[in-house]
């Protein structure tokens, strides 16, 4: 015990932080634990001076704690339920997986980014938010600046989706299956396409759901991509491959085969959830504020308009193949 005991003082803020945010959802319907734990952090970081006794907690928070929550988040992940989708709609998920990214990668070239904040952007737009870009960062090494300002950026663009998506939806006229795509397609959290899709009924709710799943399917896919495209990069850092990806797509088999009861899966996916809150509330403790402030406008103006193309792609994908 002594050997860890280096690693408490920041162990038990961020367990003060992501308690204090699991307390304050309630109140702050639609933004999330997750998002309140960062923000938590990234301003109590602000009036906390001395801050060297809690950084080892933080430093193993932020990369360990992380990695188990992603690990543990594939045990939620359904792909039975994905079957339910129709072909039309799965080229469509499949189809707009690659344009978002496509998307990010050519407004990283315009402006000659160096960092990583448009692979965050991308992943957390193309995939399931928050999860996607914490699995993302450490595999690309992003700093923290680029995590934070990324999940901040994204959880916001969520926020304004839940409110214009389902009034798209009602204006032009869609019936369920259409807005139910449509929620599932765009929204980036699965606490996004939950909170918006079944305030507007159970069969919407239903089928967001599952068209959402189908997102989240790429995730394993496109770590490892990702991995294999930054390699180069990471072979100058001595970076070994991230173990957490392999155990992740382990627990995704997992939890995808019968004789696995949900109530085994269900909780350990619960888990994962919890500890993403912890690792947020540790990188909102690591990140620089002045550093924050500068790429934070660069970081909305790229959000919004991969945001816009997910909608317009979408929404044209919807109105010419399912409608039809």
């Amino acid at each position: 015990m002594k050997k860890y005991s280096y690693l408490s003082a920041g162990f038990l803020l961020i367990a003060a932080i992501t308690l204090g945010a699991y307390l304050s959802t309630p109140f702050l319907p639609g933004i999330g634990t997750a998002l309140i734990a960062l923000a938590a952090g990234l301003i109590i970081r602000q009036f906390i001076e001395n801050f060297k006794g809690f950084l080892p907690g933080v430093i193993f928070t932020e990369k360990y704690v992380l990695e188990t929550a992603i690990i543990f988040l594939g045990f939620g992940l359904e792909l039975s339920r994905v079957k339910m989708l129709g072909a039309e709609t799965a080229i469509i998920v499949t189809m707009s997986f690659i344009v978002l990214l496509a998307a990010a990668v050519l407004l990283n070239r315009l402006f000659r980014e160096k960092g990583k904040l448009f692979w965050l952007l991308g992943a957390g737009s193309a995939i399931c938010g928050s999860a996607a870009i914490g699995a993302t960062a450490p595999i690309v090494k992003a700093k923290e600046e680029e995590t934070g300002i990324s999940l901040a950026v994204i959880n916001l663009l969520g926020l304004v989706g839940m409110i214009l998506l389902p009034l798209m939806g009602s204006a032009l006229g869609w019936e369920a299956r259409e807005i139910g795509i449509l929620l599932g397609g765009i929204l980036q959290s699965m606490g996004h396409v939950v909170g918006a899709a079944y305030a507007m009924g159970d069969d919407i709710g239903q089928l967001a759901v599952v068209v959402k799943m189908a997102r989240i399917a790429f995730l394993f896919p496109f770590l490892l991509v990702v991995y294999f495209l930054f390699k180069k990069e990471n072979a100058s850092t001595k970076t070994k491959f991230p173990i957490f990806i392999l155990f992740f797509g382990l627990a995704v088999i997992i939890s995808q085969i019968n004789w696995v009861p949900v109530s085994i899966t269900s909780p350990l996916a619960s888990f994962g959830e919890i500890m993403l809150n912890f690792a947020m509330a540790a990188i909102g403790l690591k990140i620089n504020l002045k550093s924050l402030i500068r790429i934070s406008g660069k970081a909305i103006y790229s959000g919004s308009i991969i945001f816009i193309v997910q909608i317009l792609f979408f929404g044209l994908g919807i109105l010419f193949f399912i409608t039809s």
